[in-house]
């Protein structure tokens, strides 16, 4: 019956307006004024936006205006603003009713091209062009001119009058074949670039444009040429086959154009074409057919005024609407859905606070309301059908709907005065209330169970409906009985198991009811006498749903619980988890087990694989920010339906969050000190300039307020920080490189490219590179002084110590020297002592022996007498010879030994002093030899010394030299020297004696070989005698192999 009403009585309505939710900018946002007539977004992301009164950048975040300003060159050419555009050098053009204005996008200076009485070129730049090989050209009420770079200037082009339909150039436009097409005041002009001829096109030709009034121009995907008039609507020419269709407006069609004024045109990156219009915005919805979108004075979020002037597509795809009140902005691939209440049209809902929500199995839309009654929607005709409390049709017994479901063609609608069951094939409404038995009126939630029963909670406890036998059972007691205090029935779920949860809102808990053993168990009950927050409780439950695993997905006035019917454990998520609320209404489970969960903060997609909340705002195309319960539905074919305070919102979930879209971060600008700055990357300030603002923003401007952003500054922080502003400030910056660090995190979670800008600031000159360069040379300076003071020291003490170690080793000898000539001087005086007592001793003997004898009576005879005499001659000899060495050694010592010096035979010497010893040698049994090369070598010598040697050196050699033994007597003629060589085979000498050897005291004896006299002073006295006539005399020794004493005497 309801299905037949719909389709008769609203058969031609099948073009219906989809709501669009506008956000607004006006001069409440720091727009200079509200007449917008051009909008541009240029290479980096800024919307420039030209007013009446000045021109605005605008951010997202903030307005920047440019004014003209008197005196000023570094201001615009004047405040009406009629067109932007950016050339391909990165300058911004910006057209004005007195000039045209240059303003350079890097540093924002600006150059001036104005009107004056002798350059009329520049009075009202309606339109730039920048062509695809770069060239800027410019549309104005005195004709098109051409930018010469080189020149700085505008040439005039196509000047002629009867050149093109009018030197009143409002528009200008490049198609692919490089041909440029300008409209004027009177008609449509078409400049062929490669044949170089112009063509005219005007109203006054047969099957051509409708108007000569021409607001602007638009080529559309299909090179169709799109042309928006000042009183004829649009005209869109095939500009291959010069064939024009022509929009205009039709009181009597209400999807044809709604103004014939029409300003601007644009189709979108889906194709879209869209109409600025004196009534309104509209767009193109195929055969000749347009929606179009008004202001409604009751809607902040209608279009902000119906005088459009010009409509612009920023690079995300958002659509921009300048306005005679300001700009209107929308996103038209929002896949988001609302329904909403609008008084002016019938067919909308009869309130915006929707309470319950279903879908038959027709596909019809059943809405309930607040106070207002039920509306059941046909989607596909867009007719809305009403029942109300008193209506003589539909009567229901309250417009206070509280939640609705059903099933085939009976439909069960829940209110604050009992239940309502709907027959929509009769249309019969009977009535449940507490006079049917219901436990109460206020119902809460009602389940239509797998086996037919309606379960039905209120404040007051629980009943089920057989809806067979319409037998209502109050299953209240059976709580009761089980010590389930709270009888406040909020929710009712079965699960695929046909377990029964149940959902208390007062103190809270789980209930479940297994109708197979017929038992009842609570979960998570709240002690409502604790004053402590309990963990472990649920309070406020609101919905229950199961997912695809089998989990009972729970909301509460405390978030989000997930609850493991296996394990019966419990997993709280609440807004420390990413949540944007922690009070929950509605839980949908997408095709990928994924809730969808509504609160009062938005709507928010719980991703079970990556364990994260992603959220929905009024922004994103959300009704508000706050819902409803028991306002959520899933449809057959998947889609969700949520509604709120302001609406109902249905989309398809595979739809939404999955843009791939990343945002994209532009500085703003930097300021330093009060000093701003386009860009510092790589800029040094001074020490004492180290405060920095860095301003920022992301060119996805229909979700400014749901971007968070992380920034670091490395140099100077470890740690990423997390922020939703668009500036930062860093205070008193100690000196040193930094690099500033920034991404963006969009609502559907992309992350942006890092963004990054290095900067260094200069220590101050005490501490700069080049003072840090002098102090390390000064230091380098003291260090190497000091250095090589120490060097100097450690040398000169190095040589001191060197000298004094070897002043103490020669001192350390010459103490050993002095020792050992000491401990010879004893054993020296010891053994001269031992050879003056022996001789004495003997002449005291014999000269005892001879007084005894002479006073004996025997008496001594004369042999005796000369025996005896004789001893004591040889021993005073022997005296005698001793003390004339200790004589002459004391002379040698003095330097008062003196010798003779004659020419002498020296062979005849050696040779006659060597027979002379040579039987008392042998009488020892020493074998003493004489050899000589020469007969006879003179020599300057003293006679008598020379023979004092070789009787030293050869009794010398007697003494050491053993029985059996051999001493031989050298010499050699060596020319102008001659060699006398004495060589034993005695027991021979330590070489470490030989240098000591002819030293005073110094006698060479081993302790093992026997002493055979000699006061020691031979072998000094011969070195002194040798000295004296300029000779040398060395020995050649080893231990047990002999002795050999060499003489080396000059001839002269």
């Amino acid at each position: 019956m309801i299905t037949i009403i719909f389709i008769v009585g609203f058969a031609g309505n099948i073009y219906a307006e989809d709501y669009i939710k506008f956000e607004n900018i006006t001069i409440d946002d720091g727009l200079s004024q509200s007449t917008v007539e051009s909008i541009f977004q240029d290479s980096r992301g800024y919307i420039w936006i030209g007013t009446n009164d000045g021109l605005n950048r605008y951010n997202g975040f903030e307005m920047k205006v440019y004014k003209s300003k008197k005196n000023d060159k570094n201001t615009i050419a004047s405040n009406h603003i009629l067109s932007i555009e950016e050339d391909k050098k990165g300058n911004l053009w910006v057209g004005t009713d007195n000039g045209i204005s240059k303003i350079n996008l890097n540093d924002t200076s600006i150059v001036n091209y104005k009107y004056d009485s002798d350059n009329s070129k520049y009075y009202n730049i309606h339109s730039i062009l920048i062509t695809k090989n770069g060239d800027v050209i410019i549309g104005t009420c005195g004709g098109l001119y051409y930018y010469n770079e080189k020149s700085d200037d505008f040439e005039r082009i196509l000047d002629g009058d009867s050149i093109l339909t009018s030197q009143d150039v409002i528009d200008i436009k490049e198609d692919k074949d490089k041909n440029i097409w300008i409209a004027t005041g009177k008609g449509l002009n078409k400049v062929d670039i490669k044949n170089k001829k112009i063509y005219k096109y005007s109203s006054q030709q047969e099957n051509s444009i409708s108007s000569n009034k021409i607001n602007s121009l638009m080529f559309d995907n299909d090179e169709n040429l799109w042309i928006s008039t000042d009183d004829s609507g649009i005209n869109k020419l095939n500009i291959k086959t010069n064939e024009v269709e022509i929009y205009a407006f039709d009181e009597d069609d209400k999807f044809s154009i709604p103004s014939n004024v029409t300003r601007d045109m644009l189709q979108d990156q889906n194709g879209t074409i869209w109409i600025a219009t004196e009534k309104g915005l509209s767009n193109h919805i195929g055969s000749g057919k347009f929606a179009t979108y008004n202001n409604k004075n009751y809607d902040n979020n209608s279009l902000v005024n119906n005088i459009v002037y010009t409509v612009m597509e920023d690079s995300t795809g958002m659509i921009w609407a300048g306005t005679y009140t300001g700009i209107s902005t929308f996103d038209p691939t929002n896949q988001i859905k609302q329904y909403k209440s609008d008084p002016l049209d019938k067919n909308s809902l009869s309130d915006n606070v929707i309470h319950g929500v279903y879908e038959d199995e027709d596909g019809l839309l059943w809405v309930g309301t607040r106070d207002k009654g039920l509306n059941i929607v046909n989607r596909e005709n867009d007719e809305y059908v009403k029942f109300y409390e008193g209506n003589t049709d539909y009567d229901l017994n309250s417009n206070s709907i509280r939640v609705i479901t059903g099933k085939d063609n009976i439909i069960w609608i829940g209110t604050r005065n009992g239940i309502n069951e709907v027959n929509k094939d009769t249309m019969v409404i009977e009535k449940y209330t507490v006079n049917k038995g219901l436990v109460s009126n206020n119902i809460k939630s009602i389940l239509l169970d797998s086996k037919g029963y309606l379960w039905i909670g209120t404040p007051d406890g629980l009943d089920i409906l057989d809806t067979s036998t319409k037998e209502i059972i109050n299953m209240t007691s059976v709580l009761n009985e089980n010590d389930i205090l709270d009888t406040y029935i909020e929710e009712i779920y079965e699960d695929s198991d046909g377990i029964y949860w149940i959902g208390n809102f007062i103190l809270g808990g789980l209930i479940k009811i297994n109708p197979y053993d017929k038992s009842i168990k609570t979960y998570m009950t709240y002690d409502i006498d604790s004053e402590e927050y309990d963990e472990d409780s649920i309070k406020s439950i609101r919905s229950i749903t199961e997912d695809k695993k089998g989990n009972l997905w729970i909301g509460t006035s405390d978030g989000l619980v997930r609850f493991n019917k296996s394990s019966e454990s419990f997993k709280r998520y609440t807004d420390k988890d990413g949540l944007p609320n922690n009070t929950i209404y509605g839980i949908l489970i997408d095709d990928d087990g994924n809730p969808w969960i509504s609160t009062n903060n938005g709507i928010s997609k719980f991703d079970l694989k990556i364990n994260k909340f992603s959220n929905l705002s009024s922004t994103d195309g959300l009704q508000s920010s706050e819902f409803n319960g028991k306002a959520y539905y899933k449809s057959k074919s998947g889609e969700f339906l949520f509604g709120g305070v302001k609406g109902l919102n249905s989309f398809y979930p595979d739809k939404i969050l999955n843009s791939s879209y990343k945002p994209i971060i532009t500085f703003d600008n930097f300021e330093v000190e009060g000093k701003i700055y386009s860009n510092i990357n790589g800029l040094s300030f001074k020490y004492n300039d180290n405060s920095i603002r860095i301003k920022y923003f992301i060119t996805e401007y229909k979700k400014n307020n749901n971007i968070q952003f992380r920034y670091k500054l490395e140099g100077s922080m470890d740690d990423w920080i997390t922020s939703s502003s668009n500036e930062v400030i860093f205070n008193e910056l100690d000196s040193g490189e930094y690099t500033f660090k920034i991404q963006a995190r969009s609502q559907n979670g992309n992350l942006s490219k890092m963004s990054r800008v290095g900067f260094k600031i200069e220590p101050p000159l005490w501490r700069s590179d080049k003072a840090i360069v002098l102090y390390t040379v000064l230091v380098l300076i003291l260090i190497y002084r000091h250095a090589t003071k120490v060097r100097r020291l450690d040398k000169l003490v190095g040589k001191k110590t060197e000298e004094l170690s070897k002043q103490m080793e020669r001192n350390n000898e010459l103490l050993n020297k002095i020792i050992e000539v000491e401990r010879n001087k004893n054993n020296y005086f010891v053994n001269l002592s031992h050879e003056l007592r022996t001789p004495l001793n003997v002449i005291s003997s014999v000269e005892q022996l001879i007084t005894n004898l002479s006073k004996s009576e025997e008496g001594i005879g004369k042999e005796k007498l000369e025996y005896y005499l004789d001893v004591m001659r040889k021993n005073l000899t022997r005296l005698l010879s001793l003390i004339n060495n200790i004589i002459d050694t004391t002379k040698i010592e003095n330097g008062k030994y003196n010798i003779i010096l004659e020419d002498q035979d020296i062979v005849y010497i050696v040779e006659e002093t060597t027979l002379g010893l040579k039987d008392a040698i042998e009488s020892f049994g020493i074998n003493l030899i004489i050899d000589t090369n020469v007969e006879e070598k003179m020599v300057i010598c003293d006679k008598y010394e020379i023979e004092r040697c070789i009787v030293n050196l050869v009794s010398n050699a007697s003494k050491f030299t053993p029985k059996n033994g051999s001493i031989k007597v050298d010499i050699k003629d060596l020319g102008e020297r001659v060699m006398i060589s004495v060589e034993d085979t005695g027991i021979g000498i330590d070489k470490k004696y030989h240098e000591s050897i002819f030293d005073r005291f110094n006698q060479v004896v081993d302790k093992n070989t026997e002493v055979k006299g000699g006061s020691g002073l031979g072998l000094t006295i011969t070195k002194h005698i040798i000295d004296l006539h300029n000779g040398e005399i060395y020995v050649e020794s080893e231990k047990d192999k002999g002795t050999k004493f060499t003489i080396i005497l000059p001839v002269s």
